[in-house]
């Protein structure tokens, strides 16, 4: 069973993030020009981290949206039903929240 791109996207940035940790560490340890090179290497995971997360979150944005039309058009009525239960409910909290 594969995993799921959420489990994907959380190792990724877990492990850049101790990537991060990692390189901050040597860089607080040292005082010379190493620092700047640490602090780069540090940077460069940070932006490793972020595309990563921005390619998964992109890929996965276009399954689920691809999924709910599928469940919409298979089933036509019950998603009617949940848009019309699910604006009556918002309309519900409107309502209440404006009468405090």
């Amino acid at each position: 069973m594969s995993k799921s791109p959420a489990v994907d996207v959380r190792q990724d940035v877990e492990a850049a993030l101790e990537d991060v940790a990692r390189l901050l560490r040597a860089a607080a340890e040292s005082v010379s020009g190493e620092s700047e090179v640490a602090v780069s290497k540090a940077a460069k995971e940070v932006t490793r981290a972020a595309n990563s997360v921005r390619k998964h979150a992109a890929t996965t944005a276009k399954d689920v949206a691809g999924r709910a039309v599928s469940e919409i058009k298979e089933h036509p009525i019950a998603s009617l039903a949940a848009a019309i239960t699910a604006a009556a409910a918002l309309v519900g909290v409107i309502a209440s929240t404006r009468r405090k």
